[in-house]
């Protein structure tokens, strides 16, 4: 495909370069099309092996078709801007850069990967430090049209034979359109931005960086940059990269596939445990309890405590005598076997069984559990036993039940009674009644019943708190279809923890030979057992998988989640100390890449934050008994000072903002300017809506791409309802979001509604309207009812 000048305009310098530009292009496509044909070759001959008809036919065919795929991927991926650089050296070469590396039939270099370090001087050379670059060209395309480039000059001394265009790349990118979904930004990285991309490998890279400063363009590059250069390490166990919402996901879901890379696994800390997703934000005070770190002693107390609907009492019959514990007795039992089954409390039924049986059979011998003589008087419960059944008309003792000892060496036999117990329904109905097979949602919903909160709280929740938790729950979670918080997430991925895995289904049988299945039914784990014979199934593991599992121990708690290679994080500053722990569980042995602005957080205690992300990189957030804890990772911290989103004049008003926040913070450099000053309008609070429709529709003249509508929190006047009202009949590239969910975003114009109600809704609130008013790269409207706040958002006159 070729570039030609505009009709009726004479040809430019420009034109010509860009034709000369568009003729390398094109060779890059037609040799790309070749590469795809001979990858859908190796699947067609993948499949051809198979027919040999042998077992290691069939395994090469896999492991053939397999990375063939992944290859195919890998090259549609760059059809879309396949190279975007160009680089000229002092020595004489020139190397063009683009999404992934493209070689002639002769394997010589055509396009080189922007990952490869053959590629790092396009991003790290400068004028002070060139790195042997004369001229560095960014090519803009659309398809596989080159449709506009820049060059910078880097070396002017050897700039004799080359032709410059244009007067800065990344400048001029800056002030194009945003789309709905996150741009990468791959062609306009800039030097600060590289060294974190490529920092080494080991450890933790901690980024810090005011709104607009790149900070997640960035962490995703460095995922798409350690999957290339370190694969085998990193693409066996995964990366995971985890955003504060899904609008967050949704937005940055294209990023990685666009640079060559789709294997990363992309959650919201919503969607971060199986089988439920978080759909709001709690209110500040609900979040504040929910996500703090003393919520962990909570849980454990309310797992420990009775479950809704348990028995009080059991009652067996041994030899005519009725054994009874009560209460209190078990009470003490649950106690003590809590403090032994922590992270194995729904497999720990066998020790359950084994515990009541003992605590029977003593009962049984303390209550003298002896064959009264004919005739003699029955003591105790034993008589109030036998005199019910002869009021009934039947026998003493039930010709069906069990058998009296036939001597007094059998009737002392611990074995024979456990035999006895261990078979009777009433004890398998209160096995399975007692200690139920649980599910972390059915723990949070069991504490919306204030009594029960009230008692797992202990010194941790004052009783205000826990009623407020236990009024929230209550509502939250009846019903069918229970509406979660992301804070409720963090909450059940705790319970999970302290639970462990259901039982798996056991195969064993016959049921005559399995003295814990009674009338067909498995009472370890409440399962129906087939009467057909089959052999048990067990999983093959090794040795050191064994040991690996062993090792995997969280404050005494053990799991089967996943484990990643390494974790991305983004907007951290926002994360709960539970938050931080449900990370930690899935990142033991993980490096991480943690993305933050402290400026802008959310969370109020930042210190407990901290020590709960600490205790996460470290790779383990508990401090064993007896073990010292594990040595502190490397940490390598960056920070990012060039505000590349916002405009100098939408800086400003979030620099007056950022300053009634925090004193004395500095915020990022703003570096270009669009001449339009932002809109700071005073309305009657009942008009504010009408003029945010207004703002909306104004701002579609003058804007192409996407525009956010930025409200508060959800409360009493800013509905789930309101938010719809307010969207209505507008076009798809318009958003209304409240501001926790615009944590992370970008939009071509944004309008803040009720800045004064979001300062205020938390103690946080100003640093939440910090975000808010950062997140327009072209123009912003701000729309409030308090006269002082346009005052203070125009600044001095």
């Amino acid at each position: 495909m070729s570039s030609s000048p505009v009709a009726g305009r004479p040809a430019t310098v420009k034109d010509s370069e860009i034709a000369a530009e568009q003729r390398r292009v094109d060779e890059a496509y037609a040799r790309l099309e070749e590469m795809r044909a001979e990858a859908q070759a190796m699947i067609k001959e993948g499949y051809r092996q198979a027919l040999a008809g042998t077992k290691g036919s069939l395994v090469d065919r896999d492991a053939m078709v397999h990375q063939a795929a992944l290859r195919a991927q890998a090259l549609d991926v760059a059809d879309d801007g396949l190279v975007f650089g160009r680089l000229d050296l002092a020595t004489g070469e020139t190397r063009y850069v683009g999404r992934i590396g493209v070689r002639t039939r002769e394997h010589e270099s055509m396009v080189i990967d922007w990952r490869a370090p053959a590629a790092e001087a396009f991003y790290r050379a400068t004028p002070e430090d060139p790195r042997g670059v004369v001229r560095r060209r960014v090519l803009h395309t659309r398809g596989h049209a080159v449709v506009d480039l820049e060059d910078d000059l880097l070396d002017p001394s050897a700039a004799d034979s080359l032709t410059i265009v244009g007067d800065g790349a990344f400048i001029a990118s800056l002030a194009r359109t945003r789309e709905g979904a996150m741009r990468d930004i791959v062609a306009t990285i800039q030097r600060e931005q590289d060294e974190v991309i490529r920092a080494p490998a080991d450890g933790t890279v901690l980024v810090r960086g005011a709104p607009g400063t790149g900070k997640t363009a960035v962490a995703l590059h460095r995922v798409a940059y350690l999957l290339f250069r370190h694969r085998r390490r990193f693409g066996s166990r995964g990366v995971l990269v985890v955003g504060p919402n899904r609008r967050f996901t949704a937005y940055i879901e294209r990023v990685l596939p666009s640079l060559g890379e789709g294997s990363a696994a992309l959650r919201s800390l919503g969607d971060l445990v199986d089988g439920v997703s978080a759909t709001v934000h709690d209110p500040p005070d609900l979040a504040r309890l929910k996500g703090s770190g003393a919520m962990v002693a909570v849980l454990r107390r309310a797992i420990a405590d009775q479950p809704p609907g348990a028995p009080d009492e059991l009652r067996v019959v041994h030899a005519g005598v009725v054994v009874r514990l009560g209460r209190p007795q078990l009470d003490k039992i649950r106690a003590a076997l809590h403090r032994r089954s922590v992270g194995s409390v729904n497999t720990a039924r066998r020790r359950v069984a084994d515990a009541l049986l003992d605590a029977l059979w003593e009962r049984y011998v303390d209550t003298g559990g002896t064959e009264p003589e004919p005739g003699a008087p029955v003591q105790g419960e034993l008589a109030l036993w036998e005199g019910l059944l002869a009021d009934s008309g039947l026998a003493a003792l039930d010709p069906d039940g069990p058998e009296r000892p036939s001597s007094a060496a059998d009737r002392s036999s611990r074995e024979s009674f456990v035999k006895n117990v261990r078979g009777q329904r009433a004890f398998a109905d209160f096995l399975t009644a007692w200690w139920p097979i649980r599910r972390p949602l059915d723990v949070l919903h069991s504490l919306g019943e204030r009594a029960r909160l009230r008692r797992a709280a202990g010194r941790d929740l004052d009783r205000p708190h826990a009623d407020l938790l236990a009024g929230a729950w209550a509502e939250t979670l009846s019903g069918p279809s229970p509406t979660l918080s992301y804070q409720d997430v963090a909450l059940l991925d705790e319970i999970d923890a302290l639970l462990g895995p259901p039982p798996r289904p056991s195969r064993k049988a016959p049921t005559e030979e399995d003295p814990y299945v009674v009338d067909g039914v498995n009472i370890l784990t409440g399962e129906a057992v087939a009467d057909d014979w089959e052999p048990e199934m067990r999983e093959l593991t090794s040795a050191v998988e064994r040991l690996e599992r062993a090792r995997r121990v969280d404050d005494e708690v053990t799991d089967t989640r996943p484990e990643y290679a390494h974790i991305v994080v983004d907007e951290a500053q926002d994360l709960s100390p539970m938050q931080w722990r449900m990370l930690g569980r899935r990142g033991r042995q993980a490096t991480w890449t943690i993305v933050e602005d402290p400026a802008q957080s959310a969370w109020e205690d930042l210190d407990e934050a901290r020590r709960a992300m600490d205790a996460a990189l470290g790779g383990s957030a508990s401090k064993r008994r007896g073990r010292k804890p594990p040595p502190r990772r490397a940490r390598h911290e960056y920070e990012l000072t060039t505000n590349y989103r916002n405009t100098t004049e939408i800086a400003a008003v979030s620099a007056r903002v950022l300053e009634l926040a925090l004193p004395g913070a500095r915020p990022a450099r703003a570096v270009r300017s669009s001449g339009e000053e932002p809109v700071i309008r005073v309305v009657p609070p009942d008009a504010l809506r009408a003029a945010a429709r207004e703002a909306v529709e104004t701002l579609l003249t003058q804007v192409e791409g996407t525009i956010g509508v930025i409200v508060p929190q959800p409360d009493g006047d800013w509905d789930e309802q309101e938010h719809k009202a307010l969207a209505e009949g507008f076009p798809e590239r318009v958003q209304v979001l409240d501001v926790l969910d615009a944590k992370g975003l970008e939009f071509d114009a944004a309008v803040i509604c009720a800045p004064e109600v979001v300062a205020t809704q938390s103690p946080r609130g100003l640093r939440v309207l910090y975000v808010a008013v950062s997140r327009a790269t072209q123009r912003l409207t701000v729309l409030t009812a308090d006269p002082t706040w346009e005052l203070v958002l125009t600044g001095p006159a």
